[in-house]
């Protein structure tokens, strides 16, 4: 979650808002890297203005569905994720040099799973196949938590993981839908290298998140299931039955 106030702020006092923050649901670990941990699991972000990509390189957007779309910096590409068996559509945004990745999949749907861990390790996998990575790991935050929202059984499970010279923040949003057995999940990754990743939290990552939440067109925020409540409000923007 993001708060905005005046924007008659120095350049750097987003970077100072943040310096201080704390991480929540994990011990001893605070700064930018902190406090987007924290964005992930739904606290506030104390922001001076919206983040905004500063040198924009380009953008990319589904040729599927035109609201996934998202802008990236100078030296980075953009890919299409499309999976007809697993509903998936998403994407995928990696410098040039292959140190940086972020990846976006609002929804993605597999049966039979009996563990919300399986979608977690999967991801992570993702991301250490990118850097070529099949060493050790360090989890420096983690969380792991279900509760009922009316009929519905909805996960989040996050993971902040130092691994060789890099430092990755994957999490899952996972819906359980009752009588289907299918699982639907949105799902993030953002890794860079550990030396950066606080400076790459706040000109890219946190910059694609406020996104997330924008139409590309200037249209306000997203509603991608129509139910009236906006995507960063909304616990599950891809069914119109959960509201925030």
């Amino acid at each position: 979650m993001l708060g905005s106030c005046s924007k008659d702020e120095s350049p750097g006092q987003t970077e100072n808002n943040l310096q201080a923050v704390q991480a929540q649901f994990c011990n001893n670990f605070q700064g930018p890297a902190a406090a987007y941990w924290n964005m992930a699991n739904g606290i506030f972000l104390p922001l001076p203005e919206f983040p905004i990509i500063k040198n924009s390189g380009g953008r990319v957007t589904h040729n599927l569905q035109p609201l996934l779309s998202l802008e990236y910096p100078q030296g980075y590409t953009g890919s299409q994720i499309t999976d007809s068996q697993t509903a998936t559509l998403g994407l995928d945004i990696l410098r040039n040099d292959n140190a940086v990745f972020f990846r976006w999949i609002p929804n993605s749907s597999v049966f039979g799973l009996s563990d919300f861990d399986a979608i977690m390790a999967r991801e992570i996998n993702t991301m250490f196949s990118v850097y070529g990575h099949s060493q050790g790991f360090e989890v420096i935050c983690s969380r792991n938590e279900s509760q009922q929202f009316e009929s519905l059984l909805v996960n989040f499970n996050a993971r902040l993981l130092r691994f060789g010279d890099f430092t990755g923040l994957v999490w899952v949003r996972s819906v359980l839908v009752p009588g289907l057995g299918s699982v639907n999940s949105a799902i993030q990754i953002s890794a860079a290298p550990t030396a950066e990743f606080d400076a790459r939290t706040l000109d890219t990552f946190l910059p694609f998140n406020f996104q997330l939440h924008v139409r590309p067109d200037g249209g306000g925020f997203i509603d991608e299931d129509g139910d009236g409540s906006p995507a960063h409000l909304d616990p599950d923007d891809n069914d119109p039955n959960v509201r925030g």
